[in-house]
């Protein structure tokens, strides 16, 4: 019987989890000069070990995974991925990434790093007390609204803003769903934003600053009240356990397009499971007379659990997610 292993470290960051793959992937799966011709190549020769660490029986529907790589840019390389596929960017996974190397002493204690994602070049700071990472903060990659759609969900109109903050976002009004983001069950949020996501790719929205066209991967629902909250919903029906990082981005910025955040102005923005982000807007610049905004934020990961999964050739079950 033949057996391949992978070894990873599992983090969660307010609660939503990032498998992290040190070791079992092939070199030749992981080549290319930058992070994200490393990721395609990977997504083209060995998509399967994705689908066999996020998916059941190994992982859940839920389950966010990231494998550093090599880099000639920066400090850190590393790109993610879901049970659905991979995305650009990704906050909370960074936060873990950060967090778990420099634990494991595989990542320098170095309170500033430069990590290089798919989406570019990110600056992260990093808080360790006594070889304990307390928080990590980063400044994503250039962030900005590209316009706002507004479609039928359920026969009445719905506007949602599509923003770029290394992963396309259409943010929207909870409210304007008919769902409610102070209740214990999240899995309301699912079928509306997935509804959502459906029409306004549909709509074929544009990128301002690439003239590309502007494929939302994930949709935010947005409230306000006591205090800001927010439920992401992204991949096939999955929900960001967190506040998500770089939807936090998405939120930061449009706040500020729309005259409600100034610059330098820290907010807390709480996800489904009660944990929170802070965030604010570093700095702004104009391109092609769009706003483009610097958002940081942060938060803190642990390390839940290191393990060895194992593949062998009579396991014929494979991988799978329930619908």
């Amino acid at each position: 019987m033949e057996r391949t292993e992978f070894t990873t470290v599992d983090t969660h960051t307010g609660g939503e989890p990032t498998r992290i793959v040190l070791d079992g992937i092939e070199a030749d799966t992981l080549t290319g000069a930058t992070v994200r011709e490393r990721r395609d190549r990977f997504k083209a020769t060995a998509d399967g070990v994705r689908q066999l660490l996020m998916q059941e029986p190994r992982g859940h529907a839920d389950m966010f995974g990231a494998v550093p790589v090599p880099t000639d840019q920066a400090d850190l390389g590393v790109f993610f991925m879901d049970t659905d596929g991979y995305l650009d960017m990704c906050g909370h996974g960074l936060i873990g990434v950060v967090t778990a190397l420099i634990e494991r002493g595989e990542l320098p204690e170095a309170p500033e790093l430069t990590v290089e994602a798919p989406a570019g070049l990110v600056d992260v700071t990093v808080e360790v007390t006594d070889g304990v990472v307390r928080r990590v903060a980063f400044e994503n990659v250039d962030s900005y609204v590209c316009e706002t759609v507004t479609v039928e969900q359920d026969g009445v109109p719905v506007e949602a803003r599509i923003v770029y903050s290394g992963n396309y976002f259409a943010v929207v009004d909870a409210d304007s769903l008919g769902v409610t983001l102070d209740s214990e069950d999240a899995t309301q949020c699912i079928e509306p934003a997935l509804d959502l996501r459906r029409a306004v790719n549909d709509a074929a929205p544009e990128d301002p600053v690439t003239g590309a066209r502007a494929t939302v991967s994930a949709v935010e629902l947005t409230a306000s009240g006591d205090g800001d909250r927010s439920c992401v919903v992204f991949a096939d029906g999955s929900v960001d356990r967190s506040p998500c990082g770089t939807g936090t981005c998405a939120r930061l910025t449009f706040d500020h397009v729309d005259g409600d955040l100034a610059v330098g102005e820290r907010v807390e923005v709480t996800g489904p499971v009660g944990s929170a982000f802070e965030g604010y807007i570093s700095d702004t610049s104009v391109d092609n007379g769009i706003t483009v905004t610097s958002p940081v934020v942060s938060g803190t990961a642990h390390i839940t659990g290191e393990h060895t999964f194992y593949r062998t050739d009579d396991d014929t079950l494979g991988s799978f997610t329930l619908a």
